[in-house]
């Protein structure tokens, strides 16, 4: 007598149309979680992993945090040891040089949409609806900005990222819609030499310049910015943007 077995893999629909993605809850244990614990906006192993991050310093108590009330920038590598890349999207006066703290946003749950390789939320500050989602290496954003007198977007390249602060950093305006350049990680107790996270930036509407900042203070329009304690701004008028 022949014994068959028969496996049966269920890929398709399950019960009432869900299919598998939608039983995934990204907010499990969101509000007490570590930098690299937190997924929403990424590919299962994917090189990039955006999110919100409300908290900045440390393993713990950084990157996703529920109950913390405003987002200081999207990032897009949250790792075990390694961080990279910070960005936010403002309208009206420029706060760049100021920090997180203070150029970051408050926002409410209420206006969030938080799903297995989605992220929404809507930049109270700045009235600008911010939407993630990634490839297995790309990072994808599209901001839906109001009517304003400037828009812009802010690269810092001096933040605290979980466990590793940026170093210094470099950013390029190679036209008026890409930005290249790198951001040097500092060192970590479990990493001991600093890494360079690479970058490019495309946009799909043209900016109108690249601004810089540094130790606190704006320092206009350039073509690059290098060094320490600073980054750039992509400055326009008010619309939709993405990249």
């Amino acid at each position: 007598m022949k014994k068959i077995l028969l496996y049966i893999l269920l890929i398709g629909p399950l019960v009432n149309g869900q299919r598998p993605v939608d039983l995934v809850n990204p907010l499990v244990d969101s509000a007490n979680s570590r930098w690299f614990f937190f997924s929403s906006a990424t590919r299962p192993f994917g090189m990039v992993n955006l999110s919100p991050d409300m908290g900045t310093a440390g393993a713990w108590e950084s990157g996703y945090r529920y109950n913390q009330k405003k987002i200081n920038f999207f990032s897009h590598i949250h790792a075990w040891q390694l961080s990279g890349v910070p960005v936010l999207p403002t309208t009206g006066k420029i706060k760049a040089h100021l920090g997180p703290k203070e150029y970051g946003s408050n926002y409410s749950h209420d206006h969030e949409t938080v799903e297995a390789g989605y992220h929404s939320v809507i930049l109270d500050d700045y009235n600008i609806k911010a939407e993630l989602t990634s490839t297995l290496r790309v990072g994808f954003h599209r901001y839906t900005f109001p009517k304003s007198d400037q828009s812009a977007v802010i690269l810092d390249l001096s933040a605290q990222l979980g466990p590793s602060g940026t170093d210094s950093g470099y950013v390029k305006k190679v036209s008026n819609q890409q930005l290249n350049g790198y951001a040097v990680m500092e060192k970590t107790r479990r990493r001991p030499k600093p890494t360079k996270v690479f970058f490019t930036i495309h946009f799909n509407k043209p900016f109108d310049a690249l601004h810089a900042f540094k130790d606190g203070e704006l320092k206009g329009v350039v073509k690059q910015f290098e060094g320490s304690n600073g980054g750039g701004i992509q400055c326009t008028s008010g619309g939709i943007s993405s990249f």
